[in-house]
């Protein structure tokens, strides 16, 4: 995986666009070892050998196997390479996956046809921005460490767009990094390095008070936090 050599604060000089692709281009060319990421979650090896890391993780999956029920249409935006799409599929429901990286999505449809679940799912490139379904198709939508890559001017019209397809009554899990007192700020770049060069990556970090907030005036009622 990379590592993050460095941290600064947005500033008006950076060009928006091109860092988010770059952020995009990171975790195109990274999809292989996101699948070794995610495996490594299930073993408890590398960065999961932390128990601290690992209970974030634990805990989504907690989630989303207490709220999924069977035969649920649920969107998991921002798949990557599919680790939740495929456990919500194993729960029994069928499950969209969108993402803006293609190799990610290849990865996908290898690593749910690997889980016996390639029935359950299926795949559709996109950026998030503008989801191409009707209205009220979704029982349920996961979010995943996604919000912070969302430019924070964007996040409210992003999780509009959000609720636009989720059905009356449907719900919304939500999961990311918090601030902590980071180096480089609370909307940042990160310079990250690894074998395949360099990258600039966005990032911005929420308090739990500020997401909390955001869904509240987007999504409507916030069940659990």
């Amino acid at each position: 995986m990379a590592e993050i050599i460095g941290r600064r604060p947005l500033s008006k000089k950076d060009d928006l666009k091109r860092l988010l692709e770059s952020t995009r281009r990171y975790y195109e060319l990274f999809s292989d070892e996101y699948v070794e990421f995610y495996e490594n979650w299930r073993s408890g090896l590398g960065a999961f050998s932390n128990s601290e890391y690992r209970r974030g993780y634990d805990r989504v999956a907690e989630i989303l196997k207490e709220i999924v029920r069977y035969n649920q249409l649920i969107l998991d935006l921002g798949c990557g390479v599919g680790t939740w799409s495929i456990l919500m599929a194993e729960a029994g429901a069928n499950v969209i996956g969108i993402d803006y990286s293609r190799e990610a999505l290849l990865k996908y449809k290898e690593y749910s046809k690997k889980s016996g679940v390639e029935h359950k799912v299926s795949e559709v490139l996109s950026d998030g921005f503008y989801l191409p379904f009707m209205g009220e198709t979704y029982d349920g939508l996961t979010l995943n460490w996604v919000l912070a890559h969302i430019p924070h001017n964007y996040s409210g019209s992003f999780l509009l767009e959000v609720a636009r397809v989720l059905k009356t009554g449907g719900w919304v899990m939500v999961s990311d990094s918090y601030w902590r007192g980071q180096e480089g700020g609370r909307e940042q770049v990160q310079t990250r390095r690894s074998r395949m060069g360099t990258f600039h990556v966005y990032k911005y970090y929420y308090t739990p008070e500020e997401l909390e907030s955001l869904l509240k005036n987007t999504l409507g009622e916030v069940l659990q936090t």
